[in-house]
């Protein structure tokens, strides 16, 4: 009887699942995977940085010599270095440079922006062939600007660069100012849709353009390099003057900008480099932008008497900047690179920089090297594990 009735019931419960089929789905746990949003990789490592590795990440140092010897590979990993900039004192040939750019790469577990300013003539700190010699001034048309750009953009990544300080994208047409042998010829529009051409033609090539120098000379500004340039633009007149960096925001997805040593009295009392109005306000803010802003170098004349060196750094980030150069190009401050990168350290221990600021800033850093394809972010992980 028992088993008369067993049987009937297992036969009642199959025939229950055939009539009225049921969908159950697994039951979700907590750490199920599928209902936990991932963090962004360039999030991932940031959390496995140190404070004097999310420091370092703020820095483009230049450096002496055409080899890494100990001193500066050491240099280079107490500092925690974000970035490099190649002058023309660090380069004597095709296979030295790949073997320093390499070197530079091996020093460190976050991989490091290797930059150059390569506008072409009379800027250029490569000069082996026209490609890489050959000024903005003499480019006729807009294909020409893409064309020369992927070129060189190439020759540039082939010796393990991956950043250039270029192209300059200020309408100057002043022939007396020290501009205008660099700047594109032409209308507005023509030297804005060459400088479209030009960034669009190194993002193709894989190398980070960086237009400069927002907000932009005048006609009538002297070299930032020794003196500090004056524009006495008003408020009504900003938007028309800054459109060369603004059409480009618009019109290309460029990730990196740097700001030059201007100042505008009339919109601010600080120059450009250390103006919150003029970098979080006026680009950050109003054009919504997410790339990263790179101060021009931080050692020009220009603004070398406002105030200590360590406290211009603090105002640059704070105004905006994500990367500061120091490029070492006179040495008359030895140690300058060094006092700069442990003053900011110290100022995020005692929390006058706003952790978060900083998280942001290398957050922006990191995401850029992704994109280029800089930062492999598996071996990275690994090789930061190991430190």
């Amino acid at each position: 009887m028992k088993y008369i009735y067993k049987t009937f019931l297992i036969t009642l419960l199959v025939l229950t699942f055939v009539i009225f089929p049921q969908h159950y789905e697994p039951e979700r746990t907590l750490f199920d995977p599928n209902s936990i949003p991932l963090k962004p990789i360039e999030e991932v490592i940031l959390n496995k940085m140190s404070i004097e590795q999310k420091v370092g990440q703020l820095f483009i140092f230049g450096f002496d010599g055409t080899t890494l010897n100990t001193k500066t590979q050491e240099f280079f990993q107490d500092t925690h270095l974000g970035g490099v900039l190649l002058l023309s004192k660090n380069i004597n040939n095709e296979k030295q440079l790949i073997q320093l750019t390499t070197q530079i790469q091996q020093t460190l577990p976050i991989p490091l922006f290797i930059s150059i300013d390569q506008e072409g003539n009379p800027v250029a700190r490569i000069e082996w062939n026209e490609t890489l010699t050959k000024p903005q001034s003499s480019i006729t048309t807009p294909q020409q600007a893409f064309n020369l750009a992927l070129s060189r953009g190439e020759i540039l990544k082939g010796l393990g660069i991956n950043m250039n300080l270029a192209p300059v994208v200020e309408y100057i047409t002043n022939t007396h100012s020290f501009l205008y042998d660099r700047v594109y010829r032409g209308n507005q529009e023509e030297i804005l849709q060459k400088s479209i051409s030009s960034i669009n033609g190194y993002t193709q090539a894989e190398i980070i353009p960086v237009p400069k120098h927002y907000p932009g000379h005048s006609n009538t500004s002297p070299d930032s390099h020794y003196n500090l340039p004056v524009v006495n633009i008003d408020r009504n007149q900003w938007d028309t003057y800054i459109e060369p960096f603004s059409k480009i925001l618009e019109q290309t997805e460029v990730n990196a900008l740097m700001v030059g040593h201007i100042k505008y009295p009339n919109i601010d009392s600080k120059p450009s480099t250390i103006s919150n109005e003029i970098i979080n306000k006026r680009l950050i803010e109003t054009f919504n932008y997410e790339g990263i802003v790179i101060s021009d170098d931080m050692e020009m004349d220009a603004i070398e008497n406002i105030d200590e060196y360590s406290i211009l750094a603090k105002q640059a980030l704070l105004a905006g900047n994500d990367i500061l150069i120091y490029s070492k190009y006179r040495n008359n401050h030895p140690d300058l690179q060094k006092d700069v990168y442990n003053y900011i350290v110290g100022e995020v221990n005692d929390g006058n920089i706003d952790l978060n600021i900083l998280n942001d800033k290398v957050l922006r850093i990191l995401k850029v090297k992704i994109d280029y394809n800089i930062l492999e972010p598996d071996i990275t992980l690994e090789k930061l594990r190991k430190t």
